[in-house]
């Protein structure tokens, strides 16, 4: 066994197993959970599981708001006579919207807590359904996508602070591929049904079932969601220094005793926790409250820092400048096939109607969800082997390896779906690049986003804002420009240069395997400054 003395332990660098032999080994918690029995990590399994089962949900209704507006513009053409070109910047400023409001509400749902800010999102979401079952006009269109955009854009940064609030190191990537399962299916798989919807009920009733769906969300979070924020008041050690303190034994001594642990009072596996007695579980009412304690307390001027922070971190860390430009990159080439297929599938040779255009968005679906199960399950069985080959030592770098596939996919799907569609062959061999794409997308967004949340889970609301800015950038500039792009290269070069560029973004993903843990212990310093300058908690 290497000398444990030799190990060091950057941000995100912990000792996830204690071995117990050279085939097994016990899963040592992290974050290191307090004694509280409100701390989220030491909710019950069941708890944790209905918690972030409405999480899920809340995505999935956020998705589908977003996005099923595609499968009816044929319809909004022939009955409204809103253009194409209109339709196609509607996109565009909703993924603006997405981009503002992260920058805009992020900051309170870390200076408020997250179940004030879910219920927001989800009763103006709700209303910007109806607003869409009743437009009539380009600006109706125009302007409630932009207000869904800004409604839904918490979406894109909360769920993964939730996941930190609640879950374990070992436990996160199979949660970010429940969450992308969720995005999709909003993206992907609702569209079909409100294709089918648009033909048989009219292009109206997608909305009207739609805000029925936020009705029902919106109940179920006002009756069932528990903020996970947690602040550690006056409840033994702060979790950073707790655990902190872990990785310094298991550096120096190689195995963390059952004595040692019990000497600080911490509780790192799942069979030997334990709480203080003297602290008892929130009441319903209490957990149902709106804001957290101390919410209106303190420096205002912390909400303000808390807009332009994203933006030194994304420059400055670069594990979240690559998972930036990893969203980013990806969402663009989205973008680029959304548009294309609602679009020139209305068009001959294919003529599809609603429901053609929705059934176009099952291949990616499918390719999908194999892209979350081998981005979240096989990832954390993975990463826990990784470990114990490296004598249980977790390194974030590790969840990349399962992104490598998927940066000779991504390019290849682009090329598979866009020179068929050009060349008008049949659809069928276009649905095969999609479903490879989708696969490739989630593949790679889940190792991105996992490999954030574990080398900066103290920071990741300010590290997400700053993600989802980017990324929203660039399908907002994709979307704007997509007409003029096809115009100027034909859609022969569009996805020749996107399948270039797919291939060169994707491909930073080897740099970071080599040299992330290096970047990892350059940003330190800087990580324990915005550390403290997070609202309480664990961030």
């Amino acid at each position: 066994m290497e000398d444990q003395m030799e190990v060091d332990f950057p941000p995100g660098t912990v000792r996830l197993e204690r071995l117990l032999d050279r085939k097994h080994g016990e899963i040592i918690l992290h974050p290191i959970p307090s004694s509280d029995p409100n701390d989220p990590l030491n909710w019950s399994q069941w708890y944790k599981a209905l918690h972030y089962g409405l999480v899920s949900f809340y995505v999935l209704i956020v998705f589908i708001n977003v996005d099923i507006g595609s499968v009816i513009w044929g319809d909004l053409n022939t009955d409204l006579g809103i253009s194409f070109a209109s339709m196609s910047a509607s996109f565009g400023v909703n993924c603006a919207g997405l981009a503002l409001g992260c920058v805009l509400f992020i900051p309170f749902a870390l200076k408020f807590g997250r179940r004030s800010i879910y219920l927001v999102s989800i009763a103006v979401s709700m209303a910007t359904a109806i607003w869409q079952g009743r437009l009539q006009t380009t600006g109706d269109l125009i302007g409630a996508n932009f207000v869904a955009g800004l409604a839904g854009s918490i979406a894109e940064a909360i769920c993964q602070m939730t996941i930190a609030d609640v879950f374990f190191v070992h436990q996160r990537a199979t949660c970010n591929g429940i969450y992308l399962l969720m995005t999709t299916t909003g993206s992907f798989l609702a569209p079909v049904a409100a294709g089918y919807s648009a033909q048989s009920q009219g292009f109206r009733w997608i909305w009207w079932w739609t805000t029925i769906l936020c009705g029902i969300c919106l109940l179920a979070f006002v009756f069932l969601y528990e903020d996970s924020k947690y602040s550690p008041i006056d409840v033994g050690q702060a979790p950073a220094a707790t655990e902190e303190r872990v990785n310094s034994i298991s550096a120096n001594d190689g195995k963390i005793s059952d004595d040692k642990m019990a000497q600080l009072g911490i509780s790192t596996t799942s069979t030997s926790r334990h709480f203080d007695s003297a602290i008892k579980r929130k009441t319903y009412l209490q957990r149902l409250a709106l804001f957290q304690p101390g919410a209106f307390d303190g420096d205002w001027r912390l909400v303000l820092r808390h807009t332009y922070q994203p933006f030194y971190i994304l420059f400055t860390f670069p594990a979240i400048a690559f998972t930036a430009l990893m969203y980013g990159s990806v969402l663009a080439w989205f973008s680029v096939i959304v548009n294309v297929y609602s679009t020139y599938y209305t068009y001959p040779p294919y003529n599809f109607g609603s429901v053609g255009i929705g059934l176009m968005n099952l291949p990616p679906f499918i390719g999908s969800v194999l892209g979350s199960l081998y981005g979240g399950l096989f990832n954390d069985w993975l990463t826990v082997r990784l470990a114990r080959r490296n004598n249980g030592i977790f390194e974030p770098e590790m969840v990349l390896w399962v992104a490598v596939p998927a940066v000779f996919t991504l390019p290849a799907s682009l090329l598979l779906f866009g020179l068929p569609t050009a060349y008008g062959m049949p659809w069928i061999v276009a649905c095969i690049g999609s479903a490879m794409f989708g696969f490739s997308m989630t593949a790679l967004w889940d190792a991105a986003l996992t490999y954030a949340m574990d080398c900066y889970a103290d920071i990741i609301g300010d590290a997400m804002i700053s993600v989802c800015f980017v990324r929203n950038v660039c399908a907002t500039i994709v979307a704007v420009c997509f007409s003029y792009w096809v115009e100027g290269m034909g859609l022969v070069g569009l996805h020749v240069l996107s399948a270039v560029l797919a291939f060169v973004t994707a491909a930073t993903t080897f740099p970071m395997i080599v040299w992330g843990k290096a970047a990892r212990r350059w940003t330190e310093k800087r990580l324990v400054k915005m550390t403290a300058r997070q609202f309480g908690g664990r961030g």
